[in-house]
């Protein structure tokens, strides 16, 4: 069993808490607050995805169940910074007035590769949104997106995934809730460069 306690605590929604994995920097521990059904969904695509052999390269990796001191927690990829820190959400980068243009131009870039990426391999996120993306920098200046969050939705039903068809309306309707939170940042509407980059998404 897993120790833990506030010292490892990373976020805490209404939820869920998430938690440093102690002596594992590179794994977290999502622990539920309450009875959670979404967590149970979460897992079980998760499963299906890694059964499907997907890239992981824009989506925080899923490794297993495991028992805690706050009961039971499901272990996930922690995605971090070059300098040893908790990589940070698009959100907190687009509503921080401290937030540097150089590092909001690269995470704008970086979006049109994310679409295509859950384009390709076929992943379709209900809750895609800018809190549930981190923005995670390798060094100064090699970076990426990570989905940790938002997968689990009400609709679990395998058929739905063994046909493109219908996967694909799931993810455009996704994307496009997405890209329009995005475009109404009030930053990306004053800029045109960030503007641009965003106009055929």
């Amino acid at each position: 069993m897993v120790e833990l306690n506030e010292k490892y605590l990373v976020n805490k929604g209404t939820n869920r808490a998430c938690y440093i994995y102690p002596n594992e920097k590179n794994k977290c521990i999502k622990i539920d607050l309450k009875d959670n059904k979404e967590t149970k969904r979460e897992i079980k695509y998760y499963k299906l995805l890694q059964k499907k052999s997907i890239s992981f390269k824009m989506l925080s990796k899923y490794f297993s169940s495991i028992k805690t001191s706050l009961g039971q927690g499901e272990v996930f990829e922690l995605i971090i910074d070059y300098d040893g820190k908790v990589s940070t959400e698009v959100d907190k980068y687009l509503t921080n007035k401290t937030s540097s243009y150089e590092d909001i131009k690269n995470i704008i870039s970086l979006i049109p590769k994310l679409k295509q990426y859950l384009y390709k391999e076929k992943i379709y996120v209900k809750d895609l949104n800018p809190v549930n993306i981190v923005f995670q920098k390798f060094d100064k200046s090699n970076y990426r997106l990570v989905i940790i969050d938002g997968l689990a939705h009400s609709n679990y039903n395998p058929f739905f995934y063994f046909f493109d068809y219908f996967l694909l309306k799931k993810i455009n309707k996704s994307w496009k809730n997405f890209i329009t939170i995005v475009k109404e940042n009030k930053l990306i509407k004053e800029n045109r460069e960030l503007k641009d980059i965003l106009k055929d998404l």
